[in-house]
C-alpha cells in the first residue's frame, strides 16, 4: 500500500508486525438472466385466459350484477340489463358459482340479494308489512292520546323519510335542543322513497327498527325522488298514469296503516312547491294523495308545507321578503332558514295534537 508524500513521491506503507494483511475485495458485477432462449406467451392463449377470468369473475359475482340492473331506474334500460345479466345468472346457479357471494357476505354480516330474487316486491303487501291489531278498548279510544310530557316521561318522536328531512332534522332537533320533555330521533335517508323499496324498504325499516321503539309521534316526508318510473304487476308506469297513482295511493295508505298505535300520532309532511315547473305539478299530485288518505284516518294529520315554504305567494320561493333564504340552489332542497320555518311548523303541530297546545298565530 503506497501513500502519497508531500514531495511527490510514493512509498509504500508497510503493515505492523503479526497483523494480516486483508485482501482487496473486487466490485461486484451484476448478473442478467439470458432469455434469448425463452418462448413468449401467444397473444391468443393470454386472450383465452383473461377471458375464463373475466367469465369466472361475472359468475362469482352474478346475484351483484343482477342487484345492481334491478336498481336501475324502471324502463327500458333496466330492462336491457336484467337480461344481459340473465346467463350468468342461470350458469352460477346451476354451477352453484354465484353462491359464494352469498357466503362471502354472510360471514361480513351483510344482506345479499339473490338472482332469484325480486327486491322490494312484497314490501308494500299488507299480508307482509307488520301492523298493529286494535282491541275493543283501543277502537273507543281517542286516535291520538294527549298527555303533558315531561323530563321523567318526555315524548317520543320519530322523524325521517328522504333527503328533504336532512335539514329538516337537523332544524327540529335545534328546536327541541334544551327541552328534555321530548325524546327526539331523526332518521334521513338520501334517495329513499316508496316507488324503489328495491333501494330501501321503509316498511321493513319501520317494523325493525321505528315501531318496537314505541314512539308517541311519528313525522314523516316523502315524495322527492318518488317522481319516477314504478313497477306494477309486472308491467312498468310512468307517474302521469293512473296505474302508477293508484298503486302509489295504495302504498301510502299501507304505511299510513302500519305506523298506527295506540295513541300515536302520524304526521305527514308534503312536499313544497319546486322550481321546475313539471316536477312541481308531480308534487302537487303527491300531496294530494296525501291529503285525501290522511282524511280517512284519524291518527293521520298532513302538513302542507307549501304556504311555509312559499309565504309571500302560491309559487315558488328560494328567498322569503325579509331575506330569508328558504330553498338550496338545486330548486328542491331546504336551505337553513326554510328548514327551521318548517321544523317551527312540525314541532307546533305535534304539541298541537298531542299537548294540546295552541298553534302560534
Amino acid at each position: 500500500m503506497t501513500h502519497p508524500d508531500p514531495h511527490g513521491e510514493q512509498h509504500e506503507r508497510r503493515p505492523p508486525p503479526g497483523v494480516a494483511v486483508r485482501p482487496r475485495s473486487e466490485p461486484r458485477s451484476l448478473r442478467y438472466h439470458d432469455l434469448a432462449g425463452a418462448r413468449p406467451i401467444p397473444a391468443g392463449r393470454v386472450l383465452v385466459i383473461g377471458a375464463v377470468a373475466l367469465l369466472l369473475a361475472a359468475l362469482l359475482n352474478a346475484d351483484g350484477m343482477a342487484e345492481l340492473a334491478t336498481r336501475q331506474p324502471v324502463g327500458w334500460k333496466r330492462d336491457v340489463a336484467k337480461a344481459a345479466v340473465s346467463p350468468f345468472c342461470a350458469i352460477g346457479r346451476v354451477t352453484q358459482l354465484k353462491d359464494a357471494r352469498a357466503v362471502i357476505r354472510r360471514a361480513a354480516d351483510k344482506e345479499s340479494q339473490s338472482c332469484d330474487e325480486e327486491p322490494g316486491a312484497e314490501a308494500f303487501d299488507p299480508a307482509v308489512v307488520a301492523t298493529t291489531t286494535t282491541t275493543p278498548a283501543e277502537a273507543t279510544a281517542p286516535p291520538i292520546a294527549r298527555r303533558t310530557p315531561s323530563a321523567e316521561q318526555p315524548l317520543g318522536v320519530w322523524l325521517g323519510g328522504d333527503s328533504m328531512t336532512i335539514e329538516l332534522a337537523q332544524s327540529v332537533t335545534e328546536a327541541v335542543t334544551g327541552r328534555a320533555e321530548i325524546d327526539l330521533t331523526t332518521h334521513p335517508q338520501v334517495s329513499s322513497g316508496l316507488t324503489r323499496p328495491d333501494f330501501f324498504d321503509w316498511p321493513r325499516y319501520f317494523a325493525e327498527e321505528v315501531l318496537p321503539t314505541d314512539p308517541e309521534a311519528v313525522v314523516v316526508m316523502f315524495g322527492a325522488n318518488d317522481s319516477q318510473g314504478m313497477e306494477v304487476d309486472g308491467k312498468a308506469f310512468a307517474p302521469s298514469t293512473p296505474e302508477w297513482q293508484e298503486e302509489y295511493r295504495r302504498r301510502v295508505g299501507v304505511i299510513m296503516d302500519q305506523l298506527r298505535g295506540p295513541g300515536r300520532l302520524v304526521l305527514w309532511v308534503g312536499q313544497p312547491h319546486m322550481r321546475d315547473a313539471g316536477f312541481d305539478a308531480r308534487m302537487g299530485v303527491l300531496d294530494d294523495i296525501y291529503a285525501s288518505e290522511a282524511e280517512g284516518r284519524p291518527w293521520v294529520r298532513f302538513l302542507d308545507s307549501r304556504p311555509v315554504l312559499s309565504p309571500d305567494g302560491e309559487d315558488y320561493q328560494a328567498t322569503a321578503a325579509d331575506g330569508r333564504s328558504l330553498r338550496q340552489g338545486d330548486g328542491i332542497h331546504l336551505d337553513r332558514d326554510g328548514a327551521a320555518a318548517l321544523a317551527e311548523a312540525v314541532v307546533a303541530a305535534v304539541e298541537a295534537e298531542v299537548v294540546g297546545a295552541e298553534p302560534p298565530g
